[in-house]
């Protein structure tokens, strides 16, 4: 038997053929597959193409797929679902296929028993939680005006605010504006300003910046430190609020921790996490997965299978 699991995200889709016990088969990548930033185009693009890539390192067709679960970024209301569902069943054809927000296999992918808080900060931020009672709870993990906030995309604005900011000398002087300069290749603050209310912004700049946060906050910036420091204390304000409602405060919860921010382990942004977590439950601890999230789908899958 096959089985087929995917991770769909903001920067890349990535697919794992295994059989029914989790033996690793092949894998496949493709792009960007968020279909609220990326498009409906886009994110099938991205995911026949890590399908095509892992089928054919496996030797084998589509049709020899028994099974398959995504796990998507951008799943988050019912809306959602009526223009993935047909996405991925016009991809899968015949073959059985569920799809889930990838918070789900995110904390599938640390915690086999599914239990416990997971926290996404990469290109967005995201949050969903289970107890031992079966109940689980999502956010909406949409956008600022809908309560949502974290990840490269909000650490992006935040570090170009204070960059203008300090040009103009309406707060801390920053390494930020110098570190603007460079990414875009302009002289002055005000080449910038023009260059972004033209919309020549390319994802090639907005990879570099939250890169750049994190060198300058390495490197004892103040406003680095700052955007860090709250990034992660509002993300654990989130992941709290799962706490509360999920009725774990009195217990040593996992907080699984996923994304490329929280991947770099920066304990700016990681202490300032569990600083707001523990506020609630202080026995909480942070988990690192060590597999992969397409991975946590496959686990998924096979705790569909054998229930």
């Amino acid at each position: 038997m096959w089985i087929l699991g995917i991770d769909a995200g903001g920067t890349k889709a990535h697919c794992i053929i295994s059989d029914e016990h989790g033996h690793l088969l092949k894998e496949g990548f493709g792009g960007p597959s968020n279909y609220q930033t990326s498009g409906v185009e886009v994110t099938r693009q991205s995911l026949e193409n890590a399908i095509q890539e892992a089928l054919d390192c496996a030797g084998l067709k589509l049709k020899d797929i028994d099974r398959a679960l995504f796990g998507m970024a951008g799943a988050d209301e019912e809306a959602d679902y009526m223009v993935l569902e047909p996405l991925v069943h016009n991809i899968m054809g015949e073959i059985p296929v569920e799809i889930v927000n990838d918070t789900w296999i995110g904390l599938r992918s640390a915690v086999e028993d599914n239990i416990g808080v997971v926290s996404i900060c990469g290109t967005g931020g995201a949050h969903a939680g289970r107890n031992r009672k079966g109940e689980s709870i999502i956010l909406r993990n949409l956008d600022y005006q809908l309560g949502n906030f974290g990840g490269g995309g909000d650490l992006l604005e935040s570090a170009l605010h204070y960059a203008f900011r300090s040009n103009e000398q309406t707060f801390l002087k920053t390494s930020l504006e110098e570190a603007m300069l460079h990414i875009f290749g302009v002289e002055t603050m005000d080449d910038l300003c023009n260059l972004i209310r033209r919309e020549e912004m390319t994802p090639a700049h907005e990879f570099q910046i939250p890169i750049a946060v994190f060198q300058a906050a390495k490197n004892g910036d103040k406003v680095a430190i700052m955007l860090l420091e709250e990034m992660g204390y509002t993300e654990g304000q989130y992941a709290a609020g799962l706490i509360k409602r999920l009725s774990l405060a009195n217990e040593k919860v996992p907080m699984v921790l996923i994304g490329s921010l929280f991947r770099a382990r920066e304990p700016l942004l990681i202490d300032a996490y569990m600083k707001a977590v523990r506020e609630v439950a202080p026995l909480a601890f942070p988990v690192f997965p060590t597999v992969s999230p397409a991975m946590g789908a496959i686990g998924l899958l096979i705790d569909r299978l054998k229930g």
